[in-house]
């Protein structure tokens, strides 16, 4: 696998992500598609079935709306491997990231087709403790962004084939019917939701932030004097967006008033300064900047409290979101590798020794879980490897793979989706 230069990112973030289809994989269990094992069988112990029940802790897309990576579920352990592979459709392509609730996981997806000016979208939903296809919606024409999950409610994000305007959609949770649908300027990513709130950034000529409740009435729209690439981050009291030119907006999550502005990341002449979604914790922000850093900023004003650099030469590499827990920051990158730091004062703990995806981990209750060139790997919280498992990604001369495959933490399970529409649930045996 090749790396990403500046340029070549830039171009594919200004293009929306789209990927080329990979056929093969196993496909769903559902009504009207054909039906095949898992592979392998879905794992039997009782600890991960008791996992299931409603008493579980369930989790949204990034786990939280500071977009923290950070899942009280603990990390496979033992004798662990796939439990099951799953991909939805004929020919799907341009997935979303997997998020988990308390019974499925959920994808949405582009089913491939000659003229992507009619691509459509569907949203999936697979069993999380088997595996088989429950959920098949058609969202729309166009492309899938991003999708978000809070108690009952299913929140969706498509752009239309011209990248001009974007698709919210609410549907339930367990039918997969549409609540309400909401037509917006061009969207970054998936919302952030806090407090039954559901925060957008729009794009291009609009660049605005827009705030939903969760029954479709608008909030607030408040202007942004900037570009995003990326996802916003919020927490109860505000709304974060970075800004291509290093700067971070910050407005107040209730009114949508413009709280501050600063400069976080340090400049660069090339690219977007940010094109990794900055993190919200505990009063901090976490930034990722072009320049091979991470950046922690007061939340409340936006002063710097340390700047680390991550990677000692400037490859060009876009930084990808950290994963943060009570006390260290999680970065995954290219040449640097998996990168622990000290969030109290930005000293650099350890880095693993191999390098990997610059796609975000997710850490959980003891240790990471990254992906590392055609792996997925978890470490304990030193450098410690405890497990590594294989996860092809496809090399037909794009990046577009690379920068998708995503990693989320439930029921004591690690959740991969790939680029290609494919899902792998990774677990222990015992």
């Amino acid at each position: 696998m090749v790396s990403l230069t500046r340029r070549q990112l830039l171009r594919q973030t200004v293009a929306g992500g789209s990927v080329l289809a990979l056929a093969g994989c196993t496909a769903p269990s559902v009504s009207n598609l054909s039906g095949r094992e898992s592979v392998p069988k879905p794992f039997t112990n009782d600890a991960y079935e008791a996992s299931y029940t409603t008493a579980g802790r369930w989790l949204m897309e990034g786990h939280d709306g500071g977009r923290t990576g950070y899942a009280a579920s603990t990390i496979p352990h033992g004798d662990v491997g796939v439990a099951w592979l799953r991909r939805p459709g004929n020919d799907p392509y341009g997935a979303t990231g997997p998020i988990v609730g308390p019974e499925r996981v959920y994808i949405a997806y582009v089913e491939s087709s000659d003229n992507s000016e009619s691509s459509e979208v569907y949203l999936a939903g697979f069993d999380a403790e088997s595996g088989e296809q429950q959920l098949d919606v058609n969202l729309e024409t166009g492309r899938a962004v991003g999708i978000s999950l809070v108690g009952e409610t299913l929140l969706t994000v498509t752009r239309g084939p011209d990248y001009k305007q974007a698709t919210l959609t609410a549907l339930a949770r367990d039918d997969g019917s549409t609540l309400w649908t909401e037509t917006i300027p061009d969207v970054t990513d998936s919302p952030a939701v806090v407090d039954r709130t559901c925060y957008l950034a729009t794009r291009d000529e609009d660049n605005a932030v827009y705030a939903y409740s969760l029954d479709g009435a608008q909030q607030w729209r408040t202007p942004i004097d900037g570009e995003s690439y990326t996802a916003t981050c919020a927490d109860s009291d505000g709304v974060y967006v970075g800004l291509t030119d290093g700067r971070i907006a910050a407005l107040d999550a209730t009114t949508g008033e413009r709280r501050w502005s600063e400069q976080i990341a340090t400049p660069d002449e090339c690219c977007p300064d940010i094109q990794g979604t900055p993190t919200v914790a505990d009063g901090r922000l976490y930034v990722p900047g072009i320049a091979e850093e991470l950046v922690a900023a007061d939340a409340t004003d936006g002063t710097v409290l340390w700047r680390t650099t991550v990677v000692d030469e400037d490859y060009g590499n876009a930084i990808p979101s950290p994963a943060v827990t009570a006390e260290t920051a999680y970065m995954n990158t290219y040449h640097g590798g998996l990168v622990a730091i000290d969030i109290s004062d930005g000293s650099i703990r350890w880095r693993s020794a191999e390098n990997g995806f610059n796609q975000p981990p997710a850490a959980g209750d003891g240790g990471v879980v990254v992906p590392q060139n055609d792996s997925v790997v978890a470490y304990e919280a030193n450098d410690s490897q405890t497990w590594d498992i294989e996860i092809t990604v496809p090399d037909i001369g794009m990046a577009g793979y690379i920068m998708n495959t995503d990693v989320a933490l439930a029921h004591g399970m690690c959740y991969v989706g790939i680029a290609d529409g494919r899902i792998y649930a990774i677990g222990n045996r015992e």
